[in-house]
């Protein structure tokens, strides 16, 4: 889809147009002015003109980000920064490879994506050296540093918007799975799912498709709980994910960071915070209905007038 025909651009352009807000586009509706009043600012991608250049760049590199947490006691999921071969020049090093490996020794499963890294894009799942060294070679193909970090199952996980340290949205994203009859295998449970219109998006092992499912037992189609990689959203209240939303407002809070998206997720050793977006993307909850749209419609509303 081009950047013009998003539901990011024209919820940008309606607001604009329904409160007489002066509007320029460049570079495709990838960057707009915004002016009312003798007063302009400027959004460009999913960032707006609230947060400091310093707080996005920390949120957007996830190791940085993660170790600041940490030091500051808040729970989050640990990222270690592994620079690119083309970046050993600047800091020096002997090497990733041993210490890689030392990793993925010591948890068995491991996570490399792309330290700057969107939308669960670039974003691997290690159980073996030889996974590690393509998900590295992908990796380092595009980045100038990978992200590593211990591989959670996890159960549940959130998305907090936050603007000024208030909450404006949570919602649970919700993977795609598919039930068992205790007789069909998960290839032909997926046809099924494939024919009654589901996601083509799914992750499933070559060595899982002939396995029968228990009557009952579900299989997640795909291991990351990302909207743009086929999960759903379902909104919740503030009053209901209490602990949820503290922990995200301490990262925000932690990171300097006025308007954000925080990930949180629930493992086995309770809840973590697993990024901090400083770029507040809805255009997947947007494109979901009617209702979610006036909703992501009514956050960034808000965030142009605190702009403004």
């Amino acid at each position: 889809m081009e950047n013009s025909q998003t539901n990011f651009v024209k919820i940008i352009k309606e607001i604009c147009l329904e409160y007489h807000i002066s509007l320029q586009s460049f570079g495709g509706d990838w960057g707009f002015l915004l002016e009312r009043e003798g007063r302009r600012t400027y959004i460009l991608g999913y960032q707006f003109g609230l947060n400091s250049a310093v707080s996005k760049d920390i949120c957007t590199d996830k190791s940085i980000a993660s170790e600041i947490m940490s030091q500051q006691g808040i729970a989050c999921v640990e990222h270690i920064c592994f620079m690119a071969p083309h970046m050993f020049q600047f800091v020096g090093g002997n090497g990733n490879w041993k210490n890689l490996i030392d990793m993925l020794e010591k948890y068995g499963e491991i996570v490399c994506k792309d330290n700057a890294g969107t939308g669960g894009n670039q974003v691997f799942l290690v159980r073996n050296q030889k996974e590690l060294e393509q998900a590295a070679d992908l990796i380092f193909r595009r980045a100038d540093a990978m992200a590593v970090s211990p591989y959670y199952p996890i159960h549940d996980e959130y998305r907090v918007i936050l603007l000024d340290e208030d909450v404006q949205l949570v919602f649970k994203k919700i993977r795609k799975h598919l039930t068992g009859d205790g007789s069909s295998t998960i290839r032909s449970l997926y046809a099924e799912y494939l024919l009654n219109g589901g996601s083509d998006q799914a992750m499933i092992p070559a060595k899982d498709m002939e396995r029968i499912l228990k009557n009952g037992e579900e299989y997640f189609l795909n291991w990351k709980h990302n909207l743009g990689q086929g999960a759903d959203a379902q909104i919740l209240n503030e009053s209901e994910t209490e602990e949820i939303c503290i922990l995200a407002k301490r990262a925000a809070k932690c990171l300097n960071i006025r308007f954000a998206s925080v990930d949180v997720v629930m493992t086995k050793e309770g809840l973590k915070v697993m990024e901090v977006n400083a770029g507040v993307m809805m255009e997947n909850l947007a494109g979901m209905n009617s209702e979610y749209y006036q909703i992501a419609k009514s956050i960034y509303k808000k965030a142009i007038f605190k702009m403004l």
